[in-house]
């Protein structure tokens, strides 16, 4: 944790679990009487690590990097844009685990906010997998090549190959019901549009 002069001002590393990795997360909050006052929360949803410990370390590094700027710790507002430069992004809905050593979703149960996919995963875990069979089918095959470039264009931009797959199951997915429900073949040519368009999903 990282203190400013400013009093009460504190700046919390911490790690942030989509149910898939962690990512960096960073708390400011004012420390009084009780229970700290949160004035807000961030996450880097581009930097995944497989465990907590790493997403910690991250998350201390860029408080260390922030500090060498002897005006930021201050202002919190001035705090955030520097971290949202840094490509950190504000967490509006979120729930916090008793501790950090507990597994968030045994911690929260029903609660858990699942990772993108992981509802589907959960709800349906055979058609889940078959979408990610046929992403793999397409990577290997590199049928249709934009798929393989989709992932490395995505990869590049720091999102996880797992992340990756699953935005592309989720276009497969759509395609596929689109087919059914109006009874025609998969529409190719608007699977690749979709591609070229991730990380943006095309609504429904």
């Amino acid at each position: 944790m990282k203190t400013s002069k400013k009093k009460g001002l504190q700046y919390v590393p911490g790690a942030a679990d989509d149910g898939l990795g962690f990512f960096p997360a960073i708390t400011c909050q004012i420390a009084g009487e009780g229970v700290p006052r949160v004035r807000w929360v961030v996450h880097h949803r581009r930097r995944q690590f497989p465990t907590k410990q790493e997403a910690l370390a991250s998350a201390e590094a860029e408080l260390a990097l922030a500090f060498e700027t002897p005006t930021l710790p201050a202002s919190p507002e001035r705090f955030l844009d520097h971290l949202r430069q840094r490509g950190f992004s504000e967490l509006m809905d979120y729930k916090v685990a008793r501790s950090f050593e507990e597994d968030r979703r045994g911690t929260l149960g029903d609660a858990f906010q699942p990772a993108f996919g992981e509802a589907a995963a959960r709800h349906d875990p055979v058609l889940h997998a078959a979408l990610m069979e046929m992403v793999n089918h397409q990577l290997a095959e590199n049928d249709p090549p934009e798929t393989r470039e989709t992932l490395e264009r995505l990869l590049t931009e720091g999102y996880s190959p797992e992340y990756v797959r699953r935005m592309i199951g989720l276009l497969l997915a759509t395609e596929l019901t689109r087919s059914m429900l109006d009874q025609k073949p998969f529409n190719q040519k608007r699977f690749i549009e979709s591609l070229r368009r991730l990380p943006d999903i095309p609504p429904p």
